[in-house]
């Protein structure tokens, strides 16, 4: 099978191409969901988020831009949808289980290494969950999901020195949050 890039794939999508819209969402799903599920901590949380996302590109692609870059546009929408769907819960509604903390890890890793990387992905997550929203989502996106600052900026809709200084900020208040979540831990007695 060829491949055909996005802008085309949009330009049939936009002339009624079912299949063009699929071969878009098969190409984006994984990426949509991780970062929703990064923002929200939740799978199920995250499969809908992610499913709403494709509905409301789905909605909208006729109105696209083909000058403009979809993945950005695409990003945008599953940034806001986490944002609106965070705002709507209630602080400390979302428990995080183990089953959240991530696949466990290849074959070759002992079960107490998995373990570990299990107990590290939940901290990681419990306190990346403290920290105010605007800060969290440019950390997932940067440091998580790996986009640059611009590329971040076009998603959040703001330049790239605000995504940068909100984007330091964020690593001081992780850090911050961290070190105090690893002091009351190491206080508290080990199990046994």
């Amino acid at each position: 099978m060829t491949y055909v890039d996005d802008v085309e794939l949009i330009k049939r999508c936009q002339q009624g191409d079912q299949e063009s819209f699929r071969q878009l969402v098969e190409r984006y799903y994984q990426k949509v969901f991780w970062i929703a599920y990064q923002m929200v901590n939740n799978h199920e949380d995250a499969r809908d988020i992610a499913q709403e996302s494709f509905i409301r590109v789905y909605r909208s692609l006729w109105q696209f831009n083909l000058m403009s870059n979809f993945y950005t546009w695409l990003y945008r929408i599953v940034v806001n949808l986490c944002i609106d769907f965070l705002r709507k819960q209630k602080p400390g509604t979302r428990p995080i289980s183990l089953e959240e903390t991530g696949e466990v890890g290849a074959e070759t890793t002992s079960s107490e290494q998995n373990l570990e990387q299990q107990e590290m992905s939940q901290e990681v997550r419990k306190v990346l969950q403290q920290l105010p929203l605007p800060y969290r989502s440019i950390l997932i996106l940067r440091d998580i999901d790996g986009l640059s600052c611009k590329e971040i900026g076009k998603i959040l809709q703001c330049n790239s020195n605000t995504v940068r200084w909100r984007l330091f900020r964020a690593r001081q208040i992780f850090k911050e949050s961290w070190e105090k979540y690893q002091a009351m831990r190491n206080q508290q007695p080990k199990r046994t």
